[in-house]
Parts: structure tokens; sequence; C-alpha cells
């Protein structure tokens, strides 16, 4: 009899120690929820570093694309004032770059109905404002000249996927003199002085 009551106690007592249904499910629950929220962490953290990734690369092929500019290395791309290209040679052909020197400026992103282009803005107004006579002038040499450089990347989600740079680079650098026109226009005047005398 004292067995009998030893077996029936345990056997209680055993019964509360064990989970139910309901105390299993909520923990799956709760694991399932952890592992998501987890994972979903690891994938913005990936997408972030992989677009800081993007965005510093295409800091240093502007920088690298106004150093060729500056460098005379785009010379004869210089004549139509914008400059397109990509960054195949350097090992990225995901990378494209556009430049654009003087008043032009980089057209925004159609897509962006937000964007505004202040120095379109400002060059409408100023075409505007002009007389007919202006455009006759002859372009004056200016101290310096404002170049930009628009590197595109890959898009990853809904992130920017391009990179903008602007410099104001000296002119001469940017549009160098011919020696043998300089040469013409000297030679020429000497000439002509000669013949007055």
């Amino acid at each position: 009899m004292k067995l009998l009551a030893l077996r029936s106690k345990a056997q209680r007592s055993g019964a509360g120690r064990g989970f139910t249904l309901a105390e299993v499910a909520v923990t799956i629950a709760i694991v399932g929820l952890a592992l998501a929220w987890m994972l979903q962490t690891l994938s913005t953290s990936k997408m972030t570093a992989a677009y800081s990734r993007n965005l510093k690369l295409a800091r240093e092929l502007a920088v690298y694309t106004l150093g060729r500019i500056e460098a005379g290395l785009y010379e004869e791309e210089l004549e139509s004032e914008h400059i397109r290209g990509t960054y195949v040679d350097e090992g990225y052909p995901d990378f494209q770059f556009e430049a654009v020197i003087g008043d032009e400026s980089l057209s925004p992103d159609p897509n962006d109905a937000r964007a505004f282009d202040n120095w379109r803005h400002e060059r409408d107004q100023r075409e505007r404002n002009s007389s007919s006579s202006d455009d006759d002038e002859e372009e004056s040499e200016q101290p310096y000249e404002k170049v930009q450089v628009r590197v595109t990347f890959p898009k990853i989600g809904e992130l920017k996927n391009e990179y903008v740079i602007e410099r104001w680079l000296p002119w001469a650098q940017i549009h160098p003199v011919d020696p043998e026109s300089a040469e013409g226009q000297d030679g020429g005047g000497a000439a002509s002085g000669g013949a007055a005398r």
C-alpha cells in the first residue's frame, strides 16, 4: 500500500513538470519571430554595406575622373562640354560617368518628381533676359571653370544610385591653348607690324 501511494504521488508530481502544447506553441512562435527579425536585420545590413561600398567607390571614381579631366586626358571630348564613359578598363563595368563642363549642369533624375534643377532654372532665366547682341560676343577667358561629374552604379532597393561631385578647375587646364594657333597669332602680328614700317 505504501508503494502504491508513493507511485501515485510520483505520477502526480511528474505531471506538473512537463510542457503543455500551448507552452510549446508560444515558444515556437517567439523563436520564429526572433529569427525573422534577425534575418531582416541581416538583409538590411548587407544592403547598407553594399550601398556604402558602391557610394565610396563612386566617390573615388568621380575624383579619378576629375583628375583625368584636369590632366587633359579628355581634351578631345571637351569641345562638346559633355563627356560620357564607363569604368570597364578600371574593372568596374557597372559604373558609368557623365561629366559636364561650364554653365551646363547635370540634369536631375527624371524619375524623381521632387527634383528641381537650380542651375537649369538660372540658365533659362539668363537666356530669357539676354538680348540677341549678347550671342555675338566671344567667350571671354575666366579664371576658373565649373566641372560636374556624376557616377551612377547599380541600384540597391530604394536607395539613390548616383554620386555627383562638383569642382572649379583652372580655365587654362580645361581649355589648353593650342601652341600652333598661339604662334600663328604672334607671327601674324609681327608680320603686319613689319609691313607697316
